[in-house]
C-alpha cells in the first residue's frame, strides 16, 4: 500500500508540473492559463432550454471546464492540477488515481454540455484524473444547456446542426468547424444504413464506438491532428474517397490515411500559399498589367427589378471608368436554387470576381467561396463571409429615416401605408428608420406594414396596395423591387415614397420622395483595390468591420430624392438640415428612448443601438400596425 501511496504521489507531482507549465505557457501570452467556467461564460448568453441527456460516455477531450467559478484555480487549462502536495485536495485526487488503477472510476461525474463542450458540476479531481492518464472517455450525467438561435452566430448555427445530427444518432465524438458537415456525415451514414439493412441503432453505435475511434486512433498516430481542420471533417473527407467499410484491416486503413492526410496537406497547403500571396502581393511589383474579369448575378430581370436596375447602373459606371482594364458581364434571373450551378459556370469561364448581389445568393456564394480560393467574390446584403469572400451593403436606413419625415410632415389622414418583400432584419431596419422619421414629426401618424413574401409579384403587390388604400392611407412608401404599388397608387392619388432608384418620371404628379443607392461608387472602390493587388475581407459580425460592410450617406452610397415641386419648403429645410446632420456623424437614428409596439423599452434615454444590434433586429416600432410577421433569417418556405 505504501508503494501504491508512493507512486500516486510522483504521479501528482508529475501532473501538477504539467499544470504549472501550461499555466505559464497562458500567462506569458497575457492571457488567463486556468479553468475556464461555465460561470463566467454564460454571463451574457441567453438559454432557452435545458435538456437532461442522462448518463452518456463523454468523450475526455471535449470535457473543457468547471462549472462554478469558484474551483478553476485549483485546475490549469489543461485539467491539471495546481494545489500543493500536501493539501487535502491533493490527497484526494491521490487517491482516485489509485482507484483508477486498481478497479477504475465508477461514478458518473456530473456535467453540463454547452455548444458540445462539457463543464463539470461534480467530478472534477476524477476528470483531472482521467485526462493525466490520457482516457478516451469519462461517464457523465449530463444536461444540455441551449442558447438562442443566432443567424449571425457561426458557431450556434453549427451547434444547430449538431443537435438535429445527434437527435438522430446519438453521436458527440464528432464536430465540424464548417457549417453543412453534419448533414453529410448524416446522409452518408443513413444512405449506408438503408442500403446494406442494418439495424440503425446498432450500427450507429458500431460506427461511432469501432469504424471512427480506431479512424481517428491512427489518424492520430499519423499526427494528422497537425492539420487546421477537426478530426471530424478528416473522417468525413476519407468517406467520401472510400465510403464507409465494417472491417477494414488496420494495415490498410493505415496506408489510405497516409493518402489521405498527404492529400489534405496538399489543400491547406495550397490554401496557405494562396493567403500568403494575398497578404505580401500589394509589395511585389508586376510586371504584367492586371486584367479583371468582373461578373454579376442577378436575381431578377433588368427590366422588372428596380434592385437590380441599381446593380446595373453599378455595372455600367465600372464599365465607363475603367474602360479595357475590366471585362464584365452580367447574368440576370437567377433562381437561388441554380445560383451555386450559375457561379461554377462563370468560374469556369475564367472570371475572376464575381458579384452576387443579393441575400439570397448569401449560402451559394459562401459555398463557392470556400470550393475556390484563388476566385474573389463579393455578397451583397448577406453576413457570411470567407478570406476571398467580402461581404458588403449600405446604411440605406438613413434616408429611409428621412423619407419618414417627409411621410410624416405630408399625412392628412395619419395613415400612411408601407409595402416591403420579406420580414429579414434589413427590411424591418428599414421600416423601423422610416416610422422613426415618421414619428420624430407626428406623434399621431401610424405606419400600416404589409409584407409580400416575394421579391417580385405582381398580383401579390397589386392586392397589398389595394388593401392599404382601402384601410385609408394617403402615402405609400415602397420597400419593393417592382414599381407596381407606386403605379397603383398613383391612380388613387396616394402620394408615393419609392426605393431602389428614382423613376419620378412614371408618376410624377404623386412621387414625393425615394431612397436610392449608387452601387458605381462602392464597385469603383473595389476595383480600384483589386486592380492595386489589394483585397480587404468585410464581414458583419464584428464593430471593427461593420464600418467598411455598411456605408452610409457620408460615403455617398446611399441617398435622399425629394421632390421640390411637390414637397413643402419648409419639410425640406427640415430635411435638409436633418440629412447634414446624419452625414455629419451628429445624429443618430436608433437613438434613445425607443419602445417597441408591446411597449417595450428597447433602447433607453441617452443610448444607441449598436451596429451588431441594427444587424439582428426582430421588433417593430410602436407606431406600426398591420401585418407584423415574425421577423425571418432566409427566404426558403
Amino acid at each position: 500500500m505504501n508503494n501504491i501511496r508512493y507512486d500516486s504521489s510522483k504521479e501528482y507531482r508529475t501532473a501538477k508540473k504539467m499544470g504549472e507549465r501550461e499555466l505559464i505557457y497562458w500567462e506569458s501570452r497575457g492571457k488567463d492559463g486556468h479553468l475556464p467556467s461555465l460561470e463566467n461564460l454564460l454571463k451574457d448568453k441567453n438559454i432557452i432550454n435545458e435538456v437532461t441527456l442522462g448518463t452518456i460516455e463523454v468523450p475526455i477531450k471535449k470535457v473543457k471546464g468547471t462549472f462554478y467559478d469558484s474551483r478553476r484555480s485549483a485546475f490549469a487549462k489543461n485539467f491539471m492540477p495546481l494545489l500543493e502536495e500536501d493539501t487535502e485536495f491533493a490527497i484526494k485526487w491521490m487517491n482516485l488515481f489509485e482507484a483508477q488503477q486498481e478497479e477504475g472510476i465508477r461514478d458518473a461525474v456530473i456535467a453540463y454540455e454547452y455548444l458540445n463542450k462539457f463543464y463539470i458540476v461534480e467530478g472534477n479531481k476524477r476528470t483531472s484524473v482521467l485526462k493525466y492518464l490520457d482516457s478516451p472517455s469519462i461517464m457523465a450525467n449530463v444536461k444540455r444547456l441551449i442558447p438562442k438561435y443566432d443567424e449571425m452566430d457561426l458557431n450556434i448555427r453549427i451547434y444547430y446542426e449538431f443537435l438535429e445530427f445527434y437527435e438522430k444518432t446519438k453521436i458527440n465524438m464528432i464536430w465540424f468547424k464548417r457549417e453543412g458537415g453534419f448533414k453529410e456525415l448524416e446522409n452518408i451514414l443513413f444512405n449506408y444504413i438503408e442500403k446494406n439493412n442494418e439495424e440503425r441503432d446498432e450500427f450507429i453505435r458500431f460506427f461511432e464506438k469501432s469504424i471512427y475511434w480506431e479512424f481517428r486512433k491512427i489518424y492520430h498516430e499519423l499526427n494528422g491532428e497537425k492539420l487546421p481542420i477537426t478530426t471530424g471533417e478528416a473522417f468525413l473527407y476519407y468517406l467520401k474517397k472510400y465510403g464507409i467499410e465494417k472491417n477494414t484491416l488496420e494495415k490498410e486503413l493505415r496506408l489510405r490515411l497516409k493518402t489521405v492526410i498527404k492529400e489534405l496537406e496538399e489543400i491547406y497547403f495550397e490554401e496557405k500559399r494562396n493567403l500568403i500571396q494575398e497578404v505580401f502581393s500589394p509589395f511585389i511589383k508586376s510586371t504584367v498589367e492586371k486584367k479583371l474579369n468582373i461578373a454579376f448575378l442577378y436575381r431578377n430581370y433588368i427590366e422588372e427589378s428596380t434592385w437590380v436596375q441599381a446593380h446595373e447602373s453599378g455595372r455600367k459606371y465600372l464599365e465607363e471608368v475603367f474602360e479595357d482594364k475590366i471585362t464584365t458581364f452580367y447574368v440576370e434571373n437567377v433562381k437561388k436554387d441554380k445560383s451555386y450551378d450559375v457561379i461554377k459556370e462563370l468560374i469556369n469561364q475564367n472570371y475572376n470576381l464575381i458579384i452576387t448581389t443579393s441575400y439570397d445568393f448569401m449560402d451559394s456564394t459562401y459555398k463557392a467561396a470556400i470550393e475556390f480560393p484563388n476566385i474573389k467574390f463579393l455578397n451583397c446584403a448577406g453576413y457570411k463571409s470567407y478570406r476571398n469572400l467580402s461581404v458588403y451593403f449600405g446604411r440605406i436606413y438613413q434616408p429611409r429615416f428621412l423619407t419618414g419625415i417627409i411621410a410624416g410632415t405630408m399625412t392628412r389622414k395619419n395613415k400612411i401605408g408601407y409595402i416591403a418583400p420579406y420580414p429579414l432584419p434589413l427590411f424591418v431596419r428599414g421600416l423601423n428608420a422610416f416610422a422613426l422619421g415618421v414619428k420624430t414629426v407626428n406623434p399621431y401618424a401610424k405606419v400600416l406594414v404589409k409584407w409580400t413574401n416575394k421579391w417580385i409579384d405582381h398580383d401579390i403587390e397589386n392586392e397589398k396596395t389595394l388593401e392599404l388604400i382601402k384601410e385609408g392611407i394617403d402615402i405609400l412608401a415602397t420597400n419593393m423591387d417592382s414599381i407596381i404599388p407606386q403605379i397603383i397608387a398613383d391612380k388613387y392619388k396616394v402620394y408615393t415614397i419609392g426605393y431602389n432608384v428614382i423613376n419620378k418620371e412614371i408618376t410624377p404628379d404623386t412621387y414625393i420622395a425615394s431612397a436610392y443607392w449608387k452601387w458605381g461608387r462602392f464597385y469603383k472602390k473595389i476595383v480600384s483595390r483589386l486592380l492595386n493587388n489589394e483585397w480587404i475581407i468585410t464581414t458583419s459580425k464584428h464593430l471593427e468591420d461593420l464600418r467598411k460592410y455598411w456605408y452610409g450617406m457620408d460615403k455617398k452610397i446611399v441617398k435622399l430624392y425629394k421632390n421640390k415641386d411637390i414637397i413643402p419648403g419648409q419639410t425640406e429645410k427640415l430635411v435638409g438640415v436633418m440629412k447634414s446632420l446624419i452625414k455629419n456623424n451628429e445624429f443618430d437614428i436608433f437613438s434613445g428612448p425607443i419602445y417597441d409596439n408591446n411597449k417595450n423599452l428597447i433602447v433607453d434615454r441617452d443610448e444607441s443601438l449598436i451596429d451588431e444590434e441594427l444587424l439582428k433586429m426582430d421588433w417593430y416600432l410602436d407606431n406600426i400596425e398591420g401585418d407584423l410577421q415574425k421577423v425571418i433569417f432566409n427566404t426558403d418556405k
